[in-house]
């Protein structure tokens, strides 16, 4: 049957059977992808609903549409003691999963079979559920949205994502321009060969205009991802936050928020501007600034049941007070740790790739590195950074306090550190 008479779900499920997706050796372990196991994370999330540091111990958490159990097995490492269910159309990544879930020795798991859209049939209330790159392919995403919240539980988190409409118009494009020489109408393998034939045949610079980089997309799930992605959609901002509101669900933040500020895409924000983003709400600042730097291929955000929560910023007493510690996923991986100490011992910054810090990379100066390293050993009150900061010498007790929190209070924007509130 030619796969343009198929409906959005069947071609999905055609094609991620041939080619479970993304394709990670069973072998590889998920503990060093900090990244993506941060927008795993559940207490990450929760932090930002309720400025609580949660564990997820006896939580049960859902990856819907887990494709080969890559995300599956990055949920279970950065979650250690929840209960992991997972779901996918395609009984062959569904197989994979469970693989990979019993190869890395995780049991407490559950998975299924399953449409989105028939997921009160599992009859499972979730503390937290991760969606990625599965929304923009439903015929109605906002269904989609609904078909999670029926069984979120009260104080739930949903992650999902979103293409963004202005970031990948040229792949809307070419995928438009396929369509119309029948590359949806033939099976993926001779899809995928034709769009290299295709490519590799156009100009040079006309190949550039429409991102052809041929070592890009050496295997067929690349372009079967991209120019061959059947109802693949793109939305902006203000989508999102109209189907949220159809959805009755409230928007609690992207989950790479510090990336979309509008003040980091000028050298000096001109007055009159900033008197205007100061009168502008959440959507409108991140409106503006996709119209400006439309970057990023993903909206990718977290959500609960609209009006369950409601998080007031932390006073300064709150942090002269209270205790800080690195985030869980941070202080559970030894590759962190090492790579930290040894930052240390060569008195150099500190970077890492870092999904919450502004252009997902984030550097620590030495000299914050020596008072940040008490974290290493877990929660610690924020008054002994403040002394550790005095006793290297340079700040008397007055400045170290102003540097120590300006410093960990932009850490914490970035979800890098969390504060625990002495209350």
């Amino acid at each position: 049957m030619p796969s343009s008479t198929l409906s959005a779900s069947e071609r999905a499920f055609s094609l991620y059977e041939a080619l479970p997706y993304p394709n990670v050796p069973l072998s590889q372990t998920a503990r060093n992808a900090l990244p993506e196991m941060f927008k795993m994370s559940y207490t990450t999330a929760q932090y930002v609903r309720t400025h609580a540091v949660i564990e997820p111990e006896g939580k049960v958490l859902l990856n819907a549409g887990c494709g080969s159990g890559w995300e599956t097995l990055m949920m279970a490492e950065a979650n250690p003691g929840a209960k992991i269910v997972a779901f996918d159309l395609s009984p062959a990544s569904v197989k994979l999963t469970e693989e990979r879930l019993r190869y890395h020795g995780f049991t407490n798991t559950e998975f299924y079979v399953l449409n989105l859209l028939e997921l009160d049939r599992l009859g499972i209330q979730f503390d937290f559920m991760s969606l990625n790159d599965v929304l923009y392919l439903l015929e109605d995403p906002t269904e989609g949205l609904r078909a999670m919240k029926r069984v979120l539980k009260p104080e739930g988190i949903i992650r999902a994502n979103l293409h963004h409409r202005y970031q990948r118009q040229v792949f809307f494009r070419m995928q438009a321009a396929f369509q119309k020489i029948g590359q949806f109408d033939v099976a993926p393998a001779t899809g995928a060969k034709h769009v290299r034939e295709f490519m590799g045949s156009l100009q040079e610079e006309v190949a550039k205009a429409v991102l052809w980089d041929p070592l890009t997309y050496k295997e067929d799930a690349a372009i079967l991802n991209n120019y061959l992605l059947s109802n693949d959609k793109g939305f902006t901002i203000p989508d999102l936050f109209r189907m949220l509101q159809e959805a009755g669900l409230g928007f609690l933040s992207l989950v790479d928020m510090p990336d979309w500020s509008v003040e980091s895409l000028f050298r000096e924000v001109p007055e009159f501007v900033r008197r205007k983003l100061e009168a502008m709400s959440p959507m409108e600042r991140l409106h503006l600034y996709e119209l400006l730097r439309p970057a990023h291929r993903l909206i990718d955000f977290w959500v609960d049941h609209a009006g369950s929560s409601l998080v007031f910023p932390w006073s300064d007493e709150d942090w002269l007070e209270g205790s800080v510690q690195f985030n869980p996923i941070l202080l559970d991986n030894s590759r962190f740790h090492q790579e930290y100490n040894q930052a240390l011992k060569d008195n150099r910054p500190y970077e890492m790739q870092w999904t919450g810090a502004t252009h997902g990379r984030l550097s620590i100066p030495p000299d914050k590195l020596k008072w940040l390293a008490p974290l290493l050993q877990g929660q610690t009150p924020v008054k002994v950074l403040i002394q550790a900061a005095t006793e290297m010498g340079s700040l008397d007790e007055e400045k170290a306090t102003d540097e120590v929190l300006t410093y960990l209070s932009a850490l914490e924007d970035f979800l890098f550190v969390l504060l625990q509130p002495s209350f």
